[in-house]
């Protein structure tokens, strides 16, 4: 499946995502929240099907339609509180992503490796869960 033109920003915000959570080198400057943040917009402004946008990642660790679930469970358990960035990357991803009454990610899948992923990245920053 070819990447539809139209949906290239959604991939290259996509990118820092990868390379900040997946790779062993990740770049000094990235920042999580920003970076999600910022694809959510590029989902919210696009135009297209959502089938358009949803699988790009799928010949890496995980597509972006999985990533934006697992990253929505690790925020319920990771954002500093109603001010904080990591909370509006959490709203962010609800603009998009509406868990109804699910309970997290599915285990042993994508969902799962995002959400393990951005539990790490945060775990670097706070020491334990915000409750």
């Amino acid at each position: 499946m070819s990447l539809d033109p139209k949906a290239e920003p959604i991939a290259r915000a996509y990118a820092p995502i990868i390379a900040g959570l997946f790779r062993i080198n990740p770049p000094e400057d990235f920042d999580l929240s920003a970076s999600i943040i910022e694809l959510c917009d590029e989902i919210n402004a696009f135009d297209g099907d959502t089938e358009d946008w949803a699988y790009i990642g799928e010949f890496v660790e995980c597509t972006v339609s999985d990533f934006l679930i697992g990253a929505y469970w690790a925020l319920t358990d990771w954002h500093d509180g109603q001010s904080s960035d990591s909370y509006a990357a959490m709203c962010a991803i609800g603009t998009i992503f509406s868990p109804g009454m699910t309970s997290g990610p599915e285990p042993e899948s994508c969902e799962h490796d995002a959400y393990e992923s951005v539990g790490a990245y945060f775990e670097a920053l706070y020491p334990t869960p915000t409750e």
